[in-house]
């Protein structure tokens, strides 16, 4: 899969939900497909914190698993989590949380609302100990294409979620090998072009390995 337009160079949010539509919406979704590779993801987590968990609708699924606990700014959304999953106020740029005090952090079709999402996304590999797990739209998502037409109708920029996939992507590998190295800065704005044309060509960045097995001779 291909986006067919560019990555933009900022972004272009953050974009506004309702919080009674979104719950009324939630009714409606099969998220089947999305559950079980987000519980593949999270195979062998203890604790997540599902950063704008809304009203617990995947959090349900991880809470069978693992312990939760739900970051969420809406008080509206925080009322409809269900009993027995932890719920916290706050937001994404600020997790109350402390660092690498929680296994794995997830954020599920969040980014685009946030204000600040690659602070965001600092801030989840700031409070994980082993994994980091985020959920955009793919290419050619068909509810993107569907928001970016009334995007247009309301005078606001199309969404692009390779622009938050992609800066995700560089700032959680520039954390991985040179995290307080003084030039980080300068890694995530050398690499952003490379992640940005191969998730734009294959939707998504290889990491092949190759498996050595070595027999003894008796």
């Amino acid at each position: 899969m291909k986006w067919r337009e560019p990555i933009p160079e900022r972004f272009w949010g953050p974009e506004q939900l309702s919080s009674a539509a979104f719950v009324e919406l939630v009714e409606l979704l099969d998220a089947s497909a999305e559950v079980t590779a987000i519980l593949r993801a999270l195979d062998g987590m203890m604790d997540v914190v599902d950063v704008g968990g809304g009203t617990g609708f995947l959090t349900q699924q991880i809470a069978q698993r693992a312990a939760v606990t739900v970051i969420e700014p809406s008080a509206e959304q925080r009322a409809h989590v269900p009993a027995g999953i932890t719920v916290r106020e706050g937001r994404a740029e600020a997790l109350p949380l402390g660092d690498r005090s929680i296994d794995a952090a997830i954020a599920t079709w969040v980014l685009q609302y946030c204000d600040d999402p690659l602070r965001a996304v600092d801030e989840m590999a700031r409070v994980a100990r082993r994994r980091v797990v985020i959920v955009q739209a793919a290419p050619e998502n068909d509810l993107v294409e569907i928001y970016n037409r009334e995007a247009e109708i309301a005078g606001q920029p199309r969404a692009h979620h390779g622009y938050l996939l992609s800066h995700a992507t560089t700032r959680l590998l520039s954390r991985l090998h040179f995290a307080e190295h003084p030039r980080r800065a300068e890694m995530i704005a050398a690499t952003e072009p490379l992640v940005a044309e191969r998730l734009a060509a294959n939707g998504a960045l290889a990491d092949d390995g190759a498996l050595l097995v070595a027999y003894r001779r008796e």
